[in-house]
């Protein structure tokens, strides 16, 4: 290979190597459930990618959405009664399930993380009006490093 070609196919790999780098976080299929009239809370759900190691730790919305939006997680519960104090069954019991707030989200380098049904979710608290399907509402994530990102919601049916 001459001296030219060489610098060519290294200047080509740099410039593809920038182009790929691309946005610190990435999120894709972004949705929510559609609620019915008189329920208080949604929920949104996405897969997030970062590219250097991050966290979630904070995310907003518009007041015409929800009051406040807070990072949630399904955790199964514990029967702390007398008679569930046999821990032949892991502690368990019926496979109760409970969400919780968390201050943030790890977002290890390069890994997704999914937001979904039955785990991590964005839990939309005092919706304005029922969220129907077809319709969109943002957003913005806040994160440890990177900056802000005001993302598009899709509601569906689920």
């Amino acid at each position: 290979m001459t001296f030219s070609r060489l610098v060519t196919a290294i200047g080509a790999t740099a410039l593809f190597a920038s182009c790929a780098a691309g946005d610190p976080i990435a999120v894709e299929d972004a949705w929510a459930r559609a609620s019915p009239a008189g329920v208080t809370t949604g929920a949104a759900y996405f897969k997030i990618t970062a590219t250097d190691d991050d966290a979630l730790i904070g995310v907003t919305v518009s007041d015409e959405i929800a009051d406040h939006a807070e990072i949630h997680e399904v955790v199964h519960s514990m029967d702390m009664s007398d008679e569930s104090m046999d821990m032949s069954d892991d502690g368990m019991h019926d496979g109760a399930m409970s969400m919780q707030q968390i201050d943030s989200l790890e977002l290890p380098a390069g890994s997704p993380v999914r937001l979904a049904p039955g785990g991590y979710h964005i839990m939309l608290i005092d919706l304005a009006a029922p969220l129907v399907a077809g319709e969109t509402f943002e957003l913005t994530l806040d994160f440890a490093t990177a900056d802000d990102l005001t993302v598009s919601v899709e509601v569906s049916e689920g």
